[in-house]
């Protein structure tokens, strides 16, 4: 398909150093985060867990803008956090927190991948950005491994309204991922991911109360595996990695910056297996592998001229 990022105005950079550094970030660390989020909510409520997770890296990542000088605030900076905030931590990182106390890393994380597939289509249907024929082949084997990956033979117990729900995160997740090239910044990316962040946190603090879970919140019984993966989660996962992602977003080409949907199931299944003792069968294995193989051709680079690309928004 046409490049998402080339067609809707974003300017893409050569590879170098920071962005080299910036992709192998998304790719080891988010694939980590999995892990890091089943430790966390063994004694600390998903909502909460991810709300204080965000809330803690905003505010940090406000306080590096203030020292910077480039605390300043627009009105439309806002609207724009309230959106990323809902559609990519409320309804994707929340909900995910979730999804990890039913579902083997591993799998979750593939039901994951399918994100480049759901931008394509939102995409599609917003700009009307055309797929390429090896593009909508890309897409049928993402759709075709995830039928495989959910279907009883091949998952046995895998609880199915939970990897309904990780479905729908990657849905959501892909939303806020074309609204925020679309949208673009009119200051520091920096500054915008605080805003997002808190915005997020804010909004997952309130689905935490709705859901009773602060209420059921022992600070006393909270356990040092689960301290240990909210500091990995705040550090590696929101200040780094997420970070990274945001970087990536806004200076790589599509292509690139969606490699991580491929790399951190791998890295996901491996620590799962590590840490966890989890089994990957055989027939998750192809499954796997086919959803795998789809969001590959997914992001071959098109043949077809890019859109002209607008002025850059200000850093």
């Amino acid at each position: 398909m046409q490049p998402v990022r080339e067609a809707v105005g974003f300017p893409t950079v050569a590879p170098n150093l920071r962005l080299i550094v910036a992709i192998g970030a998304v790719w080891v660390l988010w694939g980590s985060t999995f892990a890091g989020m089943r430790f966390a909510v063994q004694s600390i409520p998903p909502f909460a867990m991810t709300s204080i997770r965000f809330t803690i890296a905003g505010l940090i990542l406000l306080v590096v803008c203030a020292v910077r000088g480039k605390l300043k605030v627009t009105r439309a900076d806002l609207p724009r956090a309230l959106v990323t905030g809902t559609a990519l931590l409320l309804l994707g990182n929340g909900t995910t927190a979730w999804t990890v106390q039913y579902l083997p890393t591993g799998i979750n994380s593939l039901l994951l991948s399918l994100t480049p597939i759901w931008m394509a289509l939102i995409a599609f249907a917003w700009g009307g950005e055309r797929p390429t024929r090896i593009a909508v082949v890309g897409m049928v084997l993402g759709f075709a491994g995830l039928a495989l990956l959910l279907q009883p033979k091949a998952t046995g117990a895998l609880a199915l309204w939970p990897a309904f729900v990780a479905v729908l995160a990657s849905i959501s997740w892909a939303f806020g991922s074309i609204y925020q090239r679309r949208a673009g910044r009119s200051g520091s990316l920096v500054l915008a991911t605080a805003l997002q962040m808190l915005a997020g946190g804010a909004l997952l603090a309130i689905e935490a109360a709705v859901f009773g879970q602060w209420q059921h919140f022992d600070v006393r019984a909270v356990s040092a595996a689960s301290l240990g993966g909210m500091a990995w989660l705040i550090i590696f996962g929101s200040l780094f990695a997420y970070s990274a992602y945001l970087y990536t977003m806004h200076t790589a080409s599509t292509a690139l910056a969606s490699t991580y949907a491929y790399v951190n199931p791998v890295v996901a299944v491996a620590i799962g297996m590590l840490l966890f003792h989890e089994r990957f069968t055989a027939p998750e294995a192809v499954a796997g592998g086919v959803i795998l193989g789809g969001v590959a051709l997914m992001m071959l680079p098109a043949r077809t001229v890019a859109a002209a690309p607008v002025a850059p928004a200000a850093s």
